[in-house]
């Protein structure tokens, strides 16, 4: 799947950025115009979040409403799962096998862990 970066600020939609619990005066590290590979994506609370890899290369989910669908095919590797409520909000995710799987392993990206970068480097 590919998307367009259609704006990089929570001014957008404020209100979905407080929920997030991202300020909306933050500037995401995307390009506007730029397209960018969706690796996974995941409902937080009631929010669509896409984890890409952001103008750095490091893996970072963000908000969907930044980006618009440019190819809306997904890998024919994906997964999925709808069980996986937690205390942070985490409702369901799909996307490469390990991002579902292991819940470390987006623990891992978050905090830049180098097995779960170089996991997602594959």
């Amino acid at each position: 799947m590919i998307v367009k970066c259609v704006a990089n600020s929570g001014r957008v939609r404020p209100g979905i950025y407080k929920t997030l619990g991202y300020h909306h005066q933050l500037a995401f590290n995307v390009s506007p115009g730029k397209e960018y590979v969706v690796h996974a994506m995941a409902l937080w609370e009631l929010h669509l979040v896409l984890l890409l890899q952001d103008e750095s290369g490091n893996p970072t989910w963000f908000p969907a409403v930044l980006f618009r669908v440019v190819n809306p095919h997904l890998p024919s590797d994906w997964s999925y799962d709808i069980a996986r409520k937690d205390a942070r909000g985490l409702r369901a995710i799909w996307g490469y096998p390990q991002i579902v799987i292991d819940k470390e392993h987006n623990d891992g990206l978050i905090s830049r862990n180098p097995a779960a970068l170089d996991l997602f480097a594959r």
